[in-house]
């Protein structure tokens, strides 16, 4: 790119050989300077006001998260605003949407700084970068923490930090996104996310039948809940894949919640699945 002045016009004239035309002449009406900005929101929800994307975080390019965290975001809020909303849920269900975002968004702020700064600015030689941690664990590896998810024994819960790993290996711990696997339903195949975006799902192992049994006694007044025995004649899959997959015996089940994460986990068969799977479902919902 070649900059000069014209002397004869007093423009400045852009000469960009890389548009196919060499005499190509760009006027310049004005130059702004732009700053590469990180920074969170110290709140995301006060009582009635709920921030969500470029409101409550901004970040460097580098990366390309910007536009996806602000998708998440909403997709974490929308179900929980609509349940409060036809008082499904308790309100305290929307506080749950400040507790499981605010730190992921503010890793994958972080994230992009990092990117910023070795890519881009590495002039700044700033020493207090976070780790470089892969595009497919912030896009989609992140993890929730938050009263409406039931931890199992053993799992961290500092609200403050966000959870991150390799998608492929989460294996529907409580707080990750459920695993794609292929299903055939119907003579067609489907995945297991196909079944995710509306409802409640319970999904349960080839040999986890009660679990479904329970479901419908299980489901609160207005609250939908979908119940599928994974590996039967209704969802058929290859081998023992799904409780692979899941992390379960072929008699654990798992619930999903509307927005496609996992809300409990029970790796084996239940004396009292109506019980346990009412009990999930109320803390899922903060009631």
């Amino acid at each position: 790119m070649d900059i000069k002045s014209n002397k004869i016009s007093g423009r400045v004239v852009l000469k960009e050989s890389g548009a196919g035309i060499p005499d190509l002449d760009v006027r310049i009406d004005g130059v702004a300077r732009w700053r590469s900005s990180t920074d969170t929101a110290r709140r995301y929800h006060d009582g009635r006001v709920l921030l969500a994307g470029d409101a409550a975080h901004v970040m460097p390019p580098n990366g390309g998260f910007g536009g996806n965290t602000g998708v998440q975001d909403a997709y974490d809020l929308a179900w929980k605003l609509a349940l409060v909303v036809q008082g499904v849920a308790t309100p305290e269900l929307l506080a749950t949407y400040d507790t499981e975002r605010r730190p992921v968004d503010k890793f994958t702020v972080e994230q992009a700084y990092t990117r910023y700064v070795t890519r881009t600015a590495p002039y700044l030689t700033a020493t207090d970068l976070q780790p470089f941690v892969a595009d497919l664990e912030i896009e989609l590896g992140y993890t929730y923490r938050s009263p409406a998810i039931l931890a199992e024994e053993g799992d961290a819960s500092d609200g403050d930090q966000a959870g991150h790993g390799d998608p492929r290996l989460t294996r529907a711990a409580p707080g990750s996104r459920a695993p794609h696997l292929w299903l055939q339903r119907d003579g067609r195949r489907r995945s297991t996310l196909d079944l995710f975006g509306r409802d409640f799902v319970l999904l349960a192992g080839p040999d986890g039948g009660p679990w479904c049994d329970a479901a419908p006694a299980a489901a609160a007044p207005g609250v939908r809940l979908a119940a599928y025995r994974v590996g039967g004649a209704e969802l058929a899959v290859q081998g023992d894949s799904f409780p692979e997959a899941y992390g379960i015996s072929s008699t654990g089940a798992v619930l999903v919640r509307p927005d496609g994460f996992v809300a409990w986990r029970a790796r084996t068969a239940s004396d009292r699945p109506a019980e346990s799977l009412t009990a999930a479902l109320s803390t899922a919902l903060m009631r």
